[in-house]
């Protein structure tokens, strides 16, 4: 028995279900007290303050931070990618059995 498209579509439903939800209780762990534009405008000043050699450092900092929200990426990229086959494969163990 072959995966059909509506098996194929419900697999690539519940991996989207699972990351939406992994996604928000994530969210919901994380501590936001500033507003983004807030913080965008407050970091605009204080780069405006600094000398050329300080503008550096704060930029390879921020540039860090900015690396570590893609290891976040590839967590919720992974994550899809393990759930996705354990469905997959689940799914023609399913198939199997009932073409038994």
């Amino acid at each position: 028995m072959k995966m059909t498209k509506e098996i194929e579509d419900f697999i690539n439903l519940t991996i989207t279900e699972h990351m939406g939800k992994s996604y928000t209780d994530w969210k919901l762990k994380q501590q936001t007290e500033v507003e983004p534009d807030e913080v965008e405008e407050a970091y605009k000043k204080v780069i405006e303050t600094l000398t050329p050699e300080q503008e550096e450092a704060v930029t390879k900092y921020c540039d860090r931070i900015f690396s570590s929200g893609a290891e976040t990426e590839e967590f919720f990229y992974r994550l899809g990618l393990r759930v996705g086959m354990k469905l997959k494969k689940l799914a023609k163990e399913i198939l199997r059995q009932l073409s038994e």
